[in-house]
Parts: structure tokens; sequence; C-alpha cells
């Protein structure tokens, strides 16, 4: 009888797994951030949009031939969205390197109009700054965008609000080049986030959900890069061997001297 309760229990779980997979559709894992590697250096599509102030653009002239960084929204989130939109523009006054990069901020929410999009950026005090650009977009369009960076949002009927992360995209010549997920944007991250964007050479960075392993450290203050720890553990196999060595001359020049006495 227990073997055969065992096996009903077994069969049942199965069967559970079974249809929460396919009920999944093949979506995402929404527990983890998106795989980096999976989508840079995707092509973005050249969807078309609407500003806050109702002109009728796309994402190609947003850009204008300059590094994009590009963040999705919605106008009710009573989340996440605020705040990380705020670090982000008090970041970005703290960086050096403002001018040549197009800032873009899209709703996801098809509720969301332009008007919406103008009242978020007087919020953060940008609505007079030509670098950022508010917009909207039509559903279909925005589903391609955030599919293609690997940005996901999931009503919630009970909370009448959308699950998503907060996330950052880097775009060069109309092509993802890095993301970065997170609630908080500091200068330091977001100065690589440029940088990246740019075009220049970033040493190391930390990749979310992965250890810290820098072999320099870079201060987006002073534009100074500096050794790290990381560096140090590169040096330990180099360290090893040497000492392997020289105990094993020493061994042997013991020996030496040994036989010959």
């Amino acid at each position: 009888m227990c073997t055969r309760a065992r096996r009903l229990i077994v069969s049942a779980a199965g069967l559970l797994l079974a249809t929460q997979v396919a009920s999944a559709g093949g979506r995402q894992d929404r527990s983890i951030p998106p795989d980096q590697e999976r989508y840079v250096s995707a092509q973005l599509p050249n969807i078309a949009l609407t500003t806050s102030t109702g002109t009728a653009t796309d994402l190609q002239r947003v850009a204008n031939s300059r590094p994009l960084l590009l963040a999705f929204v919605f106008t009710r989130c009573t989340g996440v969205c605020s705040p990380f939109l705020m670090s982000w523009r008090t970041a970005d006054q703290q960086m050096s390197r403002r001018a040549g990069v197009a800032r873009l901020v899209l709703s996801f929410d098809p509720r969301d109009k332009p008007a919406d999009m103008a009242e978020v950026a007087r919020h953060l005090g940008v609505e007079s700054d030509p670098a950022w650009t508010f917009g909207v977009a039509a559903p279909e369009d925005i589903r391609r965008l955030t599919q293609t960076v690997g940005f996901w949002y999931d009503w919630d009927e009970s909370r009448q609000q959308f699950d998503h992360p907060a996330m950052l995209a880097a775009v060069r010549d109309g092509r993802l080049v890095r993301l970065l997920i997170t609630g908080t944007v500091t200068s330091g991250r977001l100065d690589e986030l440029v940088r990246e964007a740019i075009g220049e050479f970033i040493p190391s960075y930390p990749l979310p959900g992965r250890a810290r392993f820098r072999c320099f450290q870079y201060d987006a203050r002073s534009g100074r890069i500096t050794l790290d720890w990381g560096f140090g553990l590169l040096l330990i196999p180099v360290f090893t061997v040497s000492l392997s060595t020289a105990i094993m001359f020493a061994a042997g020049a013991r020996l030496r001297r040994t036989g010959q006495t």
C-alpha cells in the first residue's frame, strides 16, 4: 500500500508540474534577471512612438545617431517605477559625461497617454531637458521592443498592478549592448552603462545575481581605474607555481650538497 501511495503521489506531482509548464507557455522565468548574453547585440525594432509633447516620431529619430539609454515604466505604478526613475535622474545629474547621450522612458501600459508621460517628466524635473524623451507606443510595438531587450511585464489582477523589473538598457547603433537591472541607479553603475553605450572599454563589472569579481575598480567621479582584489586572485596561481619551483630547486640543491659530502 505504501509503495502504491508513493507512486500515486509522484504521478500527481508530475502531472501538476507538466500542467504548470504548459500554462506558462515557455515564458521567461520571472524570478531571475534576464540573461544578458541572450539579448546583447540584438537589433532593436524601430518602432513608432508619440512623445509626451504629442510629437510623432520613432526610436531611431529619438536616438539621432547617439547612444541611447532606454527604460520602461507605467505611470500608475505604486512600486519601483518612481524611485527607480528618481535615482536615475539623480545619478544622471552627478555624471560628468552627460552630453551626447539620449534618454528614453517608454510606458508599457496601454492606458498611459502622452499627457501621463508629460506628468512623469515634470515630476522628475526634466520636462525641458532635450536629452530626455518620454513617450508611448502601440501595445504590439511595445511588446516587440520589450521582448527584444528581455524586459517582461505581467498584469496582477488582485493588485491591479503590473509585475515587472526595473531595468535600464544601453543601446548603440540600434543594438543592445548592456542591461542594468536594479531598483536604484547609482552614479558609478550609470557611468559604466554610459561608457559601454559610447563604446569605451570597461575592464570588468558585476553581473546581476553573480559574484562581484573585479580586476579593476572604476571611480565614476575621478575617472580613475585602480586595481581591485580580483586582480590579486589572478596572481595566486603564479605565486603558487613560483613558490613550488623555488622549493624544488632548494631541495635539489640540498640533496646535491648531501651527496657530495
